[in-house]
């Protein structure tokens, strides 16, 4: 990597190049770094600050990665595995195949370099069955199993000596070309500290390829399990161009509020107590059992909730375990009530008492076989998973002496930007990795996530090293009247920013946060969405207009931007896709609140109505993307199976030699 001066305007601005910008910290970015140090390129991590994203900082009980599973019994495959990623519905079958046919692979790597993944005496690794997966491929290392992943790849990156831009936030991903071949030629970054070391803290990276490994956009949401610190760059890329996919379906599940973490698994399967209280914490009530008919229904589903944690539409009827996050959605956002999980007493029930005699069969077994057949929640929760109660420790919280105040929170994007099948996006030499790639769809497995992540990092690297060894010219010299432009345009827009009326970016950023957990949480409607996206033109009309009082408050500013452009898409796709579907599908329901939920004449529930069975468009995928003018052009993309392949050797080998399996199908 170089460091040089830029002078725009007539001033010197910091100016990086490098062959290969890897942005953002978490695992799926360290990982694609590692890859291309590995393979000779060269690479430069630049980061908002390293260990502020979901990796290093999220987790639940024992936070799952998904991978093929080769102590099945049945006999796991590859292809086996990108069936059951493409029946989640509104996934390419080619990208599935990729990410189930390089999931060992890429699950050794972190075993070599450190992650505890457990395995028997014999070295078989131990699976689990995991959410919308029936051939147990979860493994973990514990509550931190992401937290371990991002340790060992940041390391194995210092060992490999690349280096780190750290405090600078990415504003602008700079293109060069006409939009019909448009291709990467840097990036525009902005100091956390703006004036100290170029006017208004701006930097510049000239590169001939850019990993995007930001996340997905974490300060979207009021109700979110995000770290705080993590907020996303999917602004930056659609506003250079790049398509994007899938971006109505996101999961959502019920999450503690502080700390943010999601209460999957173990701490369900404890079968805690839920009760709620007023603003002020009086008038507590256990309002579960408002719905459920008996104890035993009531166990039954919040043991269930375990296996199944994100919310899920299908998993209403019969009392199933989706019942528990709409009474607790019902409960503190209809209501107005806060919401509680205690450790500390079982659950009740007008007239009956928790006794284990009520525990349904495959509850009673596995708290047997897990040694957790205890007499409190607490105890069971120690009983099964130690780790996952002294995690709330280490935060500052006892699950033995107070509770944890929950709602359903927004937890992960299954889509995201448009990627093929080398994670390639619509910009050529832009390779969005981790959740900023949206190569899930509506019914993801748990942990399929951190594997598409690693999976992402290691084919982009491949490619990226692939066109260097081809001889793929540098886009240095044609990218700077372009990069120019862009550090040209920040310049007078933080100018005009500073001699504006001032407005508070978090005041603001709130309101668009509560706005989308309002109008794009486990509950939409088309006519509330189409009155958000119209407060959102006028939101972005107004913050065209305002300002800030001082230079520190800057990029939080210009970030409030990115985050309402990636609003707008959100708004955009699910408008298109409530419109082409009855009744809901994944983590959200389709329709107003008394389509689902009967109420009493005091507010409270007196039954849940499932979704009537109807389309739920799973065959087709939502594109959208930025045009010249401004306006978003949309279209419906029909799913591409999971592709039968020839893998006879001599000709794969062929292949592979003459470097033809990185060419275009």
């Amino acid at each position: 990597m170089e460091r040089k001066q830029i002078a725009v305007s007539g001033v010197d601005i910091p100016l990086y190049s490098v062959r290969a910008a890897v942005v953002g910290s978490g695992a799926a970015a360290l990982n694609a770094a590692v890859h291309l140090g590995r393979l000779g390129v060269d690479v430069a991590i630049v980061t908002e600050r390293m260990g502020a994203g979901v990796s290093a900082n999220a987790g639940s009980d024992k936070q799952t990665y998904y991978r093929l599973n080769p102590a099945d019994d049945a006999g796991d495959s590859a292809r086996a595995m990108a069936a059951r990623l493409f029946a989640g519905g509104c996934v390419h079958g080619d990208l599935a195949l990729v990410e189930a046919s390089l999931s060992l692979l890429e699950f050794h790597h972190l075993v070599s370099l450190g992650v505890p993944f457990p395995f028997g005496r014999h070295g078989s690794f131990a699976s689990y069955r995991t959410d919308h997966d029936e051939r147990a491929r979860g493994s973990s290392a514990g509550p931190g199993t992401s937290i371990m992943m991002y340790e060992k790849l940041r390391d194995e990156a210092a060992l490999l000596g690349i280096p780190v831009l750290d405090g600078l936030t990415v504003v602008d991903i700079v293109t060069s070309a006409a939009p019909s071949s448009r291709r990467v030629a840097g990036l525009v970054a902005m100091s956390a500290a703006p004036g100290r070391d170029a006017p208004y803290g701006l930097s510049a990276v000239t590169a001939d390829f850019v990993v995007l490994g930001t996340g997905g956009p974490g300060a979207l949401y009021a109700d979110s399990v995000y770290p705080a610190s993590q907020t996303g760059s999917l602004g930056a890329a659609l506003a250079a161009g790049a398509a994007a996919r899938n971006l109505s379906e996101s999961q959502f599940g019920i999450a503690s509020k502080r700390p943010r973490w999601n209460l999957s698994g173990s701490y369900q399967q404890a079968l805690p107590r839920y009760f709620s209280t007023d603003e002020g914490g009086a008038g507590e009530r256990e309002f579960l059992s408002d719905c459920f008919p008996s104890i035993g229904t009531l166990l039954a589903a919040q043991f269930q909730k375990g296996y199944e944690w994100p919310f899920d539409v299908r998993k209403i009827a019969g009392y199933a375990s989706s019942c528990i996050d709409l009474l607790v959605y019902h409960e503190s956002v209809v209501r107005g009530r806060r919401v509680f999980i205690d450790y500390r007493a079982n659950p009740s029930f007008p007239g009956t008492a928790y006794h284990a005699g009520a525990l349904p069969a495959e509850a009673r077994e596995y708290l047997e076989r897990s040694g957790a057949l205890k007499t409190t929640p607490i105890e069971r929760l120690i009983g099964m998973n130690r780790p996952a109660c002294e995690l709330f420790l280490k935060h500052g919280v006892d699950l033995a002496r107070e509770p944890l105040e929950i709602a359903v929170c927004h937890q992960h994007v299954n889509g995201g930007l448009c990627g093929d099948i080398w994670w390639e996006s619509s910009v050529r030499n832009l390779f969005p990795v981790g959740e900023a790639n949206g190569s899930h769809g509506v019914y993801r497995p748990g942990g399929a996530a951190l594997n598409a992540g690693q999976v992402g990092g290691l084919r982009a690297a491949q490619m990226i090293a692939h066109r260097l060894s081809a001889g793929e010219p540098s886009s240095r010299d044609d990218g700077m009247p372009a990069m120019r432009g862009a550090l040209d345009a920040r310049m007078c827009e933080c100018r005009r920013a500073l001699a504006a009326e001032a407005v508070d970016p978090r005041t603001e950023r709130l309101k668009m946060q509560r706005r989308m957990s309002r109008v794009l949480g486990i509950l939409r409607e088309r006519a509330t969405i189409e009155r958000a996206a119209a407060e959102n033109a006028d939101d972005l009309r107004r913050h065209n207009g305002s300002g800030v009082a001082r230079g520190p408050d800057l990029p939080e500013f210009i970030k409030n931007a990115d985050l309402l452009l990636a609003e707008r898409f959100f708004l955009e796709a699910s408008g298109i896709v409530v419109s082409r579907i009855e009744g809901g599908r994944g983590s959200y329901l389709a329709g107003t609140i008394g389509d689902f939920i009967e109420i009493d004449e005091e507010g409270r529930v007196r039954a849940l109505l499932p979704p009537a069975a109807g389309s739920m468009a799973l065959d087709e995928i939502v594109e959208l993307a930025l045009e010249a003018d401004g306006r978003i052009a949309s279209r419906i993309v029909p799913v591409r199976p999971v592709p039968r392949e020839d893998l006879w050797f001599e000709k794969v080998w062929k292949e592979y030699r003459e470097g033809n399996v990185y060419s275009p199908e």
